[in-house]
């Protein structure tokens, strides 16, 4: 693997990467019903079913029940809190869920109740270890000695997870450990493949024994999947799991070229897919801090987020270079690809796919004291700079200077299927897969739309800047 940063030449280094292939899955999964908690063993009262889950990123250990089925939130006491363990026992295992973390809070999911996956708010943290969002937990032996009772924790290879207060996604490809015909032990527990909110974060770890903290200390051929309910606030939805039909194998990837942002923002022009789309005039920012983003110079447009490492070159640098493609490697949020701003008849009328040709002049960027990007171009006669930066680890805040902005003006701020308003400026988009904040003065229109939902804002005539951040 090929790593370069913004101040090292190219050198290849001739390390190859290891990089997965992925078993065959069976053809359904199984869901853990939510409904009740009947699918679980003597639950405790700090396990309430709802139908989601509100928690707000800024007050520690924060989170709310929402009346209904389909989720299980925790809300740890001093007389409640136990763990939520399943009734079924499962030996080689694919599980996925969604989780959502309180400020600070801390569980793990337990394969069969012995092998801890971590569950940490580990958000904005820049080098995670074993303890953070997608480790594999340590192991513990006192008589190893002071200072040295912890072993084996495996950190993930990015640090990926999201905000408090919102959903995030965990994936699991489980091997069991093996035992002869005596019971004798033949082979380890193996988590093949973790993945943290779509980014694998853990391959190929063999576990030699219960982690610490774990519900059973012996090892078995199967076991209870347990959810950590003693240390912190979580909520948990989409509970579904299946037995992997084939192991998940590694093989060598021709050294790949990896670019990160050290020190100041990269800035890296290619082409990239969206969707069915290969978008051709593109412009992606790393950021040290690992919040990365990619604009469409042709639209206006922000089209997708992501934390974590900034981007895969390969196809880009090697050889002639074909298909030409850079590859986001963190985390992506996708947004839309459509223009930002748009002039609409009336509130009401649908907001457009694409800009004509003639109608939008790319004027190039312009760069600031802190590296940090204003894209310049022309739409229907209007001036606009497009800043976005990302002055602190948590979010992007963009910022758009108009010119003689004219009657009908509107920018839209998100388009997804869920679009909530949280109170105090602060809007839940996506079924709280990322926030977006506004200026408490600021009036959006939330509207219905082919998407979905709608986030629009009129910009008055008179205004000449206009912000709001994104925080994931």
């Amino acid at each position: 693997m090929i790593k370069i940063n913004r101040f090292v030449p190219i050198l290849f280094l001739g390390i190859f990467y290891a990089l997965p292939t992925f078993c065959q899955l069976p053809k359904a999964f199984s869901d853990i019903s939510l409904t009740n908690l009947d699918a679980f063993q003597q639950a405790g009262k700090n396990w309430t079913i709802s139908s989601d889950a509100l928690a707000d990123f800024t007050k520690k250990g924060d989170i709310q029940s929402i009346s209904g089925t389909g989720a299980v939130v925790n809300n740890v006491s001093p007389g409640n809190r136990s763990h939520l363990i399943t009734k079924q026992s499962f030996g080689d295992l694919v599980l996925e869920l969604d989780f959502m973390m309180s400020k600070n809070s801390n569980s793990g999911v337990y394969l069969q109740g012995r092998y801890e996956v971590q569950l940490f708010d580990s958000w904005t943290k820049l080098k995670p270890s074993f303890d953070d969002c997608g480790g594999i937990y340590q192991r513990w032996d006192d008589s190893r000695g002071k200072n040295n009772e912890g072993f084996e924790g495996i950190a993930p290879l990015m640090n990926v997870a999201k905000a408090p207060g919102l959903w995030q996604h965990l994936k699991i490809i489980f091997r069991a450990p093996k035992f002869d015909e005596k019971g004798n032990k033949i082979s380890n527990a193996v988590f093949e493949q973790v993945y943290l909110n779509g980014t694998l974060v853990q391959t190929q770890v063999s576990v030699t024994g219960p982690t610490r903290s774990s519900l059973l200390e012996d090892e078995q051929p199967t076991g209870p999947l347990m959810l950590q309910g003693d240390h912190g606030n979580i909520a948990f939805r989409n509970i579904r799991f299946a037995t992997p039909e084939k192991s998940v194998k590694n093989e060598n990837a021709i050294n790949p070229i990896l670019v990160n942002a050290e020190g100041k923002p990269y800035l890296l022009r290619s082409f990239l897919n969206y969707g069915q789309k290969k978008l051709t005039h593109v412009i992606s920012v790393g950021h040290p801090n690992q919040l990365n983003y990619s604009y469409d110079l042709k639209q206006g447009a922000l089209f997708q987020i992501w934390r974590g490492e900034f981007l895969d070159v390969t196809q880009m640098w090697r050889q002639r270079g074909e298909p030409q493609l850079a590859k986001p490697l963190g985390a992506v949020i996708v947004l839309s690809d459509a223009p930002a701003l748009a002039l609409l008849g009336n509130p009401d009328q649908a907001w457009p796919d694409s800009v004509a040709f003639d109608d939008f002049q790319n004027k190039g960027y312009t760069l600031d004291a802190n590296k940090f990007p204003s894209f310049q171009y022309s739409f229907n006669g209007i001036s606009v700079s497009d800043k976005i930066s990302a002055t602190e680890p948590s979010s992007l805040v963009r910022q758009l200077k108009i010119t003689d902005a004219p009657k009908g003006l509107y920018l839209r701020l998100a388009a997804a299927a869920e679009i909530a308003s949280l109170g105090n400026g602060l809007y839940a988009i996506g079924n709280k897969s990322y926030y977006i904040t506004l200026d408490n003065s600021q009036q959006p229109i939330i509207r219905k739309s082919t998407l979905g939902k709608e986030l629009i804002v009129a910009i008055p005539a008179d205004a000449s800047t206009y912000s709001y951040s994104i925080t994931w």
